[in-house]
């Protein structure tokens, strides 16, 4: 008998194995393809950039303001760790964070149904949505993502252990220190409770839950009061996100915008996601009269809808907002309870992974295997080189844009808010104006200062309007600072690498002070 038990178990280590190793050759290949360009978001960038002062024992948002929670920015410290200030390297090793969620799905899926295929087929589903362009990994809300999905794998194995609530309490917690909003998707958990327990058992683990989402959340106030902080970290975690929602960009026009351009990207991706959808509602409908409170209350419905109401809490119409719901749409698939509607998602979820890996494989294993020389034909690497050599001593960079200068320089901004866009937030300056962290004017009070450094450009688009910045300052420095010249940087601009969204009214206007 124990032979056979021992033959059983590695029959199952070698299944558990092949399927792995087709969640990671398939995140390897469809995040890789736009390898070779250097920029797709900006955000990546900033956020480097914030976390380079941890090196020198400096607090998130001590010197270097992004809205994002202090574990993000140690998370980001640590991964450039082994990049070594390296771009390329970096964004491999956010595909490994990326793959460890699509791991951690298969394995909740995996103990919901019992079935391989199944879950192996909805971590597929996941990673499908998740190649398109926007969903690169990077942002914080994939960081996120890994600490929330660990909670739902401990809460489906472990659901009636106290314990277990204690640790999801401070994985949601570590959670929310990466990305505020995520502090919402308590709710669903502390709702879907309500039909499992009595109400004694109830309160104890709600108890569990807040102990545990409490313990890290106190350990950073604690912190921050200490190093005399404490304003900025809740202007951080309250002040500045209510000014996100009450700005109230979201619509469901954006939402139909992106199911189009879903369905250009990958017709049969579509028509899966579309399918699934319809099914579920179809099937809810039969059963809505009978099982209405079981429904209502069901934790992966809760998930579901939950994670919609992130994309328009976030209220900027950004597609990353949605990669929450990207995460709870495959557990619909457990509610498919007919196999031929079943087999018929596992067709298009078939056909739409291969017709994207069909895409994909080519240009992706070409960058994978010349790694080596991709950095050195990125754009904004060969300008820090240059700006680089104009200086012998220590020198300090003044970046209103294009902070990947920043990085590969492995300097801090000489302007404490680093995000582009952020200085054109009104409710951001407002705050941090009141903190005394800047003042109203402070665009022109930094260039004032002459740092040895300055880039900027006159023009963006933001929120998909093309905008003029010269009325907040005027970006043509040498025209009014007589002891900087302007750099040459069209072959930069120009350079196919530099940008995956090519903005027609940005420049790269660099100045550097005389000797």
């Amino acid at each position: 008998m124990t032979s056979v038990k021992k033959y059983i178990e590695s029959l199952l280590i070698t299944k558990n194995l092949f399927f792995y190793l087709g969640l990671f050759l398939f995140t390897i290949i469809t995040q890789n393809i736009y390898l070779d360009i250097e920029t797709i978001e900006w955000d990546i960038a900033s956020y480097l950039v914030a976390s380079q002062g941890i090196e020198n024992g400096l607090l998130p948002n001590q010197t270097q303001w992004e809205s994002k929670g202090p574990i993000f920015i140690y998370l980001y410290y640590l991964l450039s760790i082994p990049a070594e200030n390296t771009l390329v390297i970096f964004k491999l090793i956010n595909d490994l964070i990326l793959f460890l969620i699509s791991l951690i799905l298969f394995k909740t899926i995996l103990s919901k149904t019992k079935e391989y295929t199944h879950a192996f087929f909805s971590s597929i589903l996941f990673l499908s949505v998740m190649s398109q362009v926007w969903a690169q990994s990077g942002y914080s809300e994939v960081y996120s993502l890994l600490f929330l999905s660990i909670s739902y794998f401990i809460i489906t194995n472990y659901r009636f252990n106290n314990l277990s609530y204690l640790l999801t309490g401070i994985l949601f917690s570590i959670s929310s220190l990466i990305n505020q909003g995520t502090v919402i998707f308590l709710l669903p958990l502390i709702i879907s409770e309500l039909t499992l327990n009595s109400q004694r058992t109830y309160f104890r683990k709600v108890l569990n839950l807040g102990i545990g989402f409490t313990i890290p959340h106190l350990f950073f106030l604690l912190l921050y009061l200490i190093n005399g902080l404490l304003d900025i970290y809740l202007a951080t975690y309250l002040t500045i996100p209510l000014g996100y929602v009450q700005a109230n960009y979201a619509s469901f026009y954006e939402l139909f915008v992106f199911s189009r351009e879903l369905m250009e990207y990958n017709l049969y991706l579509y028509l899966c996601l579309l399918s699934l959808i319809f099914i579920n509602l179809l099937n809810l409908f039969k059963k809505y009269t009978k099982k209405t409170k079981l429904i209502i209350f069901d934790l992966d419905n809760l998930n579901i809808i939950f994670g919609l109401l992130f994309y328009f809490i976030g209220s900027h119409n950004y597609y990353h907002h949605l990669i929450y719901l990207v995460f709870f749409i495959p557990f619909m698939m457990n509610k498919i309870n007919f196999s031929n509607q079943k087999k018929f998602i596992y067709v298009l979820i078939l056909i739409s992974s291969l017709s994207i890996l069909q895409n994909t494989y080519k240009e992706s294993l070409n960058n994978l295997t010349n790694i080596n020389n991709l950095q050195q034909n990125y754009p904004l690497y060969n300008l820090a080189e240059e700006i680089d050599s104009y200086f012998i001593d220590d020198y300090d960079i003044l970046a209103f844009d294009y902070n990947l200068i920043l990085y590969y320089l492995n300097k801090p901004n000489f302007s404490y808010i680093v995000h582009p866009s952020n200085h054109f937030e009104e409710f951001i300056i407002v705050v941090l104006s009141d903190l005394d962290k800047v003042n109203s004017n402070y665009i022109s009070d930094l260039i004032n200062k002459e740092p040895d450094v300055i880039i900027c450009n006159p023009r963006m688009i933001i929120r998909g309007i093309p905008t003029e910045i010269s009325s907040l300052f005027n970006c043509e420095v040498s025209d009014y600072k007589k002891n900087y010249f302007k750099l040459d940087t069209k072959n930069y601009k120009n350079d196919e690498n530099l940008n995956y969204y090519y903005d027609p009214y940005k420049e790269i206007s660099v100045f550097i002070k005389k000797g």
